[in-house]
């Protein structure tokens, strides 16, 4: 029976009982920051068993897309040695919200496992949590298990979840499949459990959620107990294919066998590597086709993990080159028609796995050479644990992740000293600490938080209003509470309430002034440095500030209505960048100013100017729309299933702000937005940029800003084609014309140099040296570069038949190297040996074969020192 085939039997079974077959959630949960990724197929219900949203349905089921290689559920260290064991795979599913419970589930496990699929019955075994008596009776009495083959295990084995922290858990029952004494442990008590052997294989587990666990560890019963349970697609598959491992079935071998047409070395040979780049390289294509991209934390550090330790095994069979691009295909060819986002994201997938790799191989190939020297030097001495200051310095110095040093280590047969890695770790980050001299808010973080133990949160009105009459509460200046500052000093005020900002989600604090009876003060900023405090950072202009002085608060109302035009429009560029560029869009951190918005996000390649171009147009659409900005207050739980944008990781509170630009945009959010589109004006881009791999840049002006820029563009545009004594129209022309002029005029340079470096080859040819019987000449010839060096080299050889040519070039900041043997001296000195010796004192590094070898540096000022040191060199290599 093949994977498919598997999959739409068991959607069809549970069809006509009444379940709503509803479509795979995504591998990165919809609507849940706080985990990973999907590692269940009941992730995507958790709202349903709480009561928390709507039940649409009382009965459900699913072919969902699971991963499972980091946080809580993590297979990844078994993956390729067990028979079962994997990052992704498929689970099945049959879910019940509030309607039936354990007799139906187990009832219907029975029927499907024996009447469908056909496993002979007297190969099921079951197993159940120790006091679950209602699910042994019901395997016992109604379905007729033989009592010998139920078994009670205890809650590592039989009770599940919460998929989280949170949530839905409760008992639960496998039924296992024994594939024959010839696999057991020949111990009399072998069973479903066993530690020893890899007899009994757990193919379906139904799971009871009943209770409801809370952050603090207790568990009250669910609203809507129910029924969720899982049966891997892949181990099913090779049971009723009849294989031994997962690895043999439909669904992963041909993956497997494209690995095996690109390496030399056979998978009966070795099979781990393969079965290891078959997982990952189907984990990978579903991860990137959900909009996951590889970077150093998170999600992203989870992918890269899974694509470097392919590659690394991709080592173990020979494929040294980038290889895994080529792999994914299959899994696209294999998968697509069931999960249609891979070819969609074909194109993508393959771009970002080769770049990655290609990335990784320079990184790889370092770690390897100093750990297998580090390996060399322990097995002589005896040692058997790898120093943590030398696996710091791999990950410090190289980027080598202590992960896949850990992996490399233990296939070598050596322990890893992760504590002494860890305390490297940390007087790094203090070293850092210390050298930090930041804004001052360290140091002021102690007063801070004893007074918001006294005073409490600040009331903010400013998202109703600019201006307030408050009262100051308490004024520090310097880390010390004083009661009052004078004209001049500065300080922070902190009030009872305020219409400022401060500083939070990206968006700066607002500016202002403070204006009582006694004095008034220009406000430069507003911060929060504990809870909900804000601390207004001022400078007195009159007079004197007091503690207990009522003031007038007043925000700069033109500063915060440009504040809140980027802020939106930064809303807007998100929408427009996962509508034009891709789902894998994420925000990575913003800035919003006044003057200007920065948008830092997921991408993997740099945007065209043409794609620049659409995402400013469909921003400016957005803005033209003159849609409603609409600002609600709800439970998190409820701004989730409605699929507003949340960032992972981030902790929200119960009741979230939610912050919508009609269905263009929904995002939970702090700060002061705009009421309507087309408040914002216009939106331009000024430039887009890498800040890190992954990573991209865009920063853009809004309104009067972005009009400013347009006028200050036009007025470069209208100076710059006077210069040329041309028009705007005509500039781009002009420009190219003497573009093709000034190549024209380099290339009749550069012949002329040669041209005078080779007239004048009477006097190089007086410079030749004997150097133990060879003749040697060692000359610098500026003015050209590696070409033209190399061209003058073909000349003076032609003068020089038997012999070893060094030239040397400054040009354009840069040294150049070319050196020549004669083909009757290369089995006595090389040039690519020589220029290696040479190449090193401008700067640099090169090679070549041993007739001819060139090389570049950035210190040209020392090419005399390269002449002079040449004859030594070339007499140190022939001796």
């Amino acid at each position: 029976m093949k994977s498919d085939d598997i999959r739409s039997s068991y959607l069809e079974f549970f069809r006509e009982r009444g379940h709503v077959v509803e479509r795979s959630d995504k591998i990165v949960p919809s609507n849940d920051p706080t985990l990973l990724f999907t590692s269940a197929g009941m992730v995507q219900f958790k709202p349903f068993y709480t009561g928390e949203v709507p039940v649409p349905y009382r009965r459900a089921t699913t072919s969902q897309k699971c991963l499972r290689a980091g946080g809580k559920a993590n297979d990844l260290d078994e993956v390729g040695k067990t028979a079962r064991h994997l990052t992704f795979f498929e689970m099945l599913g049959n879910f019940s919200f509030g309607d039936y419970f354990k007799r139906e589930t187990i009832l219907w496990g029975w029927e499907y496992s024996t009447q469908v699929i056909k496993l002979e019955a007297d190969k099921i075994w079951v197993s159940v949590f120790e006091d679950d008596d209602e699910a042994y009776a019901i395997w016992e009495k109604e379905v007729g298990v033989p009592a010998r083959k139920i078994v009670r295990l205890g809650a590592k084995e039989n009770f599940w979840g919460p998929a989280g922290d949170t949530g839905a858990c409760g008992p639960c029952s496998e039924m296992h499949i024994d594939r024959g004494e010839h696999l057991g442990c020949g111990r009399p008590d072998c069973a479903p459990g066993c530690d020893h052997c890899e007899r009994f294989m757990e193919y379906w587990n139904h799971v009871f959620p009943q209770f409801d666990q809370q952050p603090d560890g207790s568990r009250p019963q669910l609203k809507n107990r129910g029924v969720d349970t899982g049966m891997g697609l892949e181990r099913l598959a090779a049971l009723l294919q009849n294989k031994e491992t997962v690895f043999d079935t439909d669904g992963i071998f041909p993956i497997i066998e494209a690995t095996q047409s690109l390496s030399k070395i056979p998978y009966t040979e070795n099979p781990v590597p393969y079965r290891v780049i078959a997982d990952h390289a189907r984990a990978l294509s579903f991860m990137i086709a959900d909009g996951v991209l590889p970077s150093n934390e998170g999600r992203g550090y989870v992918e890269r993990r899974l694509l470097r330790r392919a590659a690394r095994f991709g080592r173990e069979i020979g494929l040294e080159k980038p290889f895994l691009h080529d792999v994914v295909q299959t899994v696209v060819d294999r998968m697509g028609q069931q999960y249609p986002e891979l070819i969609e994201g074909r194109t993508q997938i393959t771009k970002i796995i080769l770049t990655e790799e290609e990335r990784f191989q320079s990184t790889l190939a370092r770690g390897m050479d100093i750990l297998s020297s580090t390996f060399d030097r322990m097995k002589k001495t005896g040692d058997r644990v790898v120093p943590g200051e030398e696996l710091f310095k791999l990950h410090d110095t190289y980027g080598f992740p202590l992960d896949l040093a850990t992996d490399i280590a233990l296939d070598n047969g050596f322990e890893v000293d992760r504590d002494g890695f860890e305390s490297a770790m940390q007087r790094q980050r203090e070293q850092a600490r210390s050298a930090w001299t930041g804004s001052g808010e360290e140091a002021l973080s102690p007063v801070y938080r004893v007074l918001h133990t006294e005073l409490g949160d600040t009331k903010f009105t400013g998202y109703d209003t600019m201006h307030g009459i408050a009262t100051i509460k308490a004024i520090v200046r310097k880390g010390v509470r004083v009661d009052s500052l004078s004209l001049d000093e500065e300080g922070e005020v902190i009030l009872d309430t305020t219409p400022f900002y401060a500083e939070s989600g990206g968006q700066i604090g607002d500016t202002g002034f403070l204006d009582g009876v006694s004095g008034g003060a220009h406000i430069t900023t507003a911060k929060a440095p504990a809870g909900k405090m804000i601390c207004h950072f001022a400078r007195v202009t009159k007079g004197a500030l007091h503690a207990g002085d009522t003031v007038e608060a007043q925000v700069d109302a033109a500063a915060r209505t440009a504040t809140m035009n980027h802020h939106t429009a930064t809303h807007l560029l998100q929408a427009a960048l996962q509508d034009i560029l891709g789902d894998h869009v994420h925000q990575a951190g913003s800035l919003v100013t006044p003057e200007r918005l920065r948008f830092d996000f997921t991408h993997f390649e740099a945007i065209g100017g043409a794609r620049l171009l659409d995402i400013e147009r469909k921003v400016n659409q957005y803005i033209r729309t003159a849609t409603p900005v609409s600002i609600k207050q709800m439970p998190l739980t409820e701004a989730k299933a409605a699929g507003a944008m949340a960032l992972f990781g981030e902790k929200y509170a119960d009741v979230v702000r939610v912050v919508s630009v009609g269905d263009i945009s929904m995002e939970l959010c702090g700060g002061t937005h705009v009421p309507n589109s087309g408040t914002i004006g216009y939106f331009k881009i000024v430039s887009e940029s890498s800040i890190s791999a992954g990573v991209r840049r865009i920063e853009a002006v809004c309104g009067e800003t972005a009009v400013d820029t347009l006028q200050a563009r036009e007025r470069s545009l209208q100076g710059t084609a006077q210069l040329l004594a041309t028009t705007p129209d005509q500039l781009e022309a002009r420009v190219q014309a003497l573009v093709d002029e000034n190549k024209r005029l380099q290339r009749d340079l550069a012949k002329w140099k040669q041209q005078a470096a080779v007239g004048g080859q009477t006097d190089y040819m007086q410079q030749v040296k004997q150097v133990d019987g060879l003749q040697l000449l060692a000359v610098q010839v500026d003015g050209l570069d590696a070409e033209g060096l190399r061209s003058v080299m073909d000349k003076l050889r032609e003068k020089l038949p038997s012999g070893v040519l060094v030239l040397g070039s400054a040009n354009e900041g840069k040294a150049s190297l070319c050196v020549g043997v004669s083909k009757d001296l290369t089995s006595k000195v090389r040039a690519g040996d020589i220029v290696k010796q040479l190449a090193p004192i401008v700067g640099g590094g090169g090679g070549g074969q041993p007739h001819l070898a060139q090389a570049g540096g950035k210190q040209p000022e020392r090419l005399p020192e390269v002449i002079e040191r040449a004859p030594d060199i070339v007499k140190a290599l022939i001796g």
